[in-house]
């Protein structure tokens, strides 16, 4: 499903497809190339379907999804074939005054974002009045947990029912802790939410960001109140008294495996083990073996330098206990990453930033664009280069490579597919950059995968 920029630029380039008529659509399918299929692209983007920051004129699996959703919507079979049925679709089915999708802009929207947040569907941190991916995404959730079509537009049922939905509940007090939050308040929180298995992030950070947010939606999901996100008095009693109820020591074999130490030329089902959940989350690339080499070893420090736990490469009981305790790393959604990280264009480059409401540099970027994702990644430049798996060419979602100040890799960007990728510069901020521009093709170094 991701393609291959080397396929890609191929496929652009050939003559093998002839363009179809635009009176029909004759069948436009995958792997097909011609100005039509970019007239396709632009309708479908019209419709808060095609989500690619710019229409190619190749029918790629981008846009074999975004035919799917649009087919879906529109009561079709979601083949991903554009036939005649519908293309007319399509061509008959403008965007109404009433429906708000991506690419709108206005109070509409930003009335739209606030009754998704209080509701618990919208988790940026700001109402930006602009309908991007993020807000789609959050209206796809709603429209999904209310029987609606999930189309991800905003049209008169969705609002009505979303109105209503809003209106039965009431807004979240106003010394509730939410995303922004900061301070002691918010430390204790994750903490707790830590202790109850929730907040499986690394490190107590503070800051009440979307990680926390998710984290207090799933304890309120578990617990039967109102998932908003947010943590009012009766979500914060609820939690004081989980957590007074957890039970307390480990049972004796978990206190005998916290004396475990594995290091290079160890052997056995510990090894297996070790190596399986390292595999599980992206840190361990080669076969299950049961021996403990230097692959192993490796994988082990880049789990330990992203854990912020010294990175020694040998498996001490503090080790063993976060590492067997983390959470499955998600798979990635190149579709979602990239609509994310277009989302994101413009936003200012400051040094040492990884968030919107600050900006960003480069590696704070990628690192904040993969925590939407819920992939675990390091948060340097020269972490990213050692954890990633080596590719001989970038497919979209691969981390793209330069030496820009050092021999050593020192800016890093990510694969959108045509020989481009989103990046933060510190010129530019958030912007698209192209891999053949002769200041990046002399400062290439090369591309790594973390899915």
């Amino acid at each position: 499903m991701k393609p291959n920029h080397v396929v890609f630029a191929a496929a652009m380039a050939s003559a093998f497809f002839l363009a179809p008529d635009e009176s029909q659509a004759a069948e436009w399918k995958k792997g097909m190339s011609s100005p039509e299929i970019k007239q396709l692209q632009q309708r479908l983007k019209e419709k808060g379907f095609f989500t690619y920051p710019q229409a190619t004129g190749y029918f790629g699996a981008i846009t074999e999804e975004a035919v799917k959703a649009f087919q879906r919507a529109m009561n079709l079979p979601a083949t991903g074939i554009v036939d005649d049925a519908t293309y007319a679709k399509l061509k008959s089915a403008p965007a109404s005054n009433d429906t708000l999708a991506i690419g709108s802009r206005g109070a509409a929207v930003s009335d739209l974002q606030r009754r998704l947040k209080q509701l618990g569907y919208f988790r940026y941190p700001q109402i930006t009045g602009y309908y991007g991916a993020v807000t789609a995404d959050a209206v796809k959730q709603f429209q999904r947990a209310n029987g609606l079509p999930a189309t991800g537009r905003a049209d008169r049922a969705t609002l009505e029912r979303l109105k209503q939905k809003a209106t039965s509940q009431p807004a979240t007090s106003s010394d509730a802790l939410t995303i922004g939050s900061r301070g002691d308040e918010v430390r204790e929180l994750q903490q707790q939410l830590k202790q109850l298995g929730y907040f499986t992030y690394s490190d107590i950070t503070g800051y009440y960001g979307v990680l926390t947010a998710d984290a207090i939606r799933r304890f309120q999901r578990d617990n039967g109140l109102p998932v908003t996100g947010a943590v009012d008095n009766q979500t914060a009693a609820l939690l004081a008294s989980a957590v007074k109820a957890k039970t307390p020591p480990p049972a004796p074999i978990e206190r005998e495996r916290l004396a475990v130490r594995l290091s290079i030329g160890a052997l056995g089902e510990d090894v297996k083990r070790i190596q399986t959940k390292l595999k599980e989350l992206g840190y361990f690339y080669t076969a299950i073996t049961g021996y403990y080499g230097t692959a192993t070893a490796d994988a082990v420090r880049r789990f330990q330098q992203a854990a912020k736990l010294p990175a020694t490469g040998i498996v001490d009981g503090e080790t063993y206990e976060r590492l067997i305790g983390q959470a499955p790393a998600a798979k990635l959604d190149v579709i979602e990453l990239v609509a994310d990280a277009a989302e994101l264009l413009g936003t200012p480059y400051v040094w040492g930033g990884d968030a919107p409401e600050e900006g960003f540099d480069c590696s704070g970027f990628i690192f904040y664009l993969f925590q939407q994702q819920g992939v675990p990644i390091p948060r340097t430049v020269a972490l990213m280069w050692n954890a990633g798996a080596s590719v001989s060419a970038p497919e979209v979602g691969d981390i793209v490579f330069f030496a820009t100040t050092t021999n050593g890799p020192s800016h890093a960007g990510i694969y959108i597919g045509n020989g481009q990728f989103i990046h933060s510069g510190a010129s530019t901020g958030v912007t698209i950059s192209r891999l053949d521009q002769s200041y990046w093709k002399q400062r290439y170094l090369g591309a790594k995968r973390f899915f």
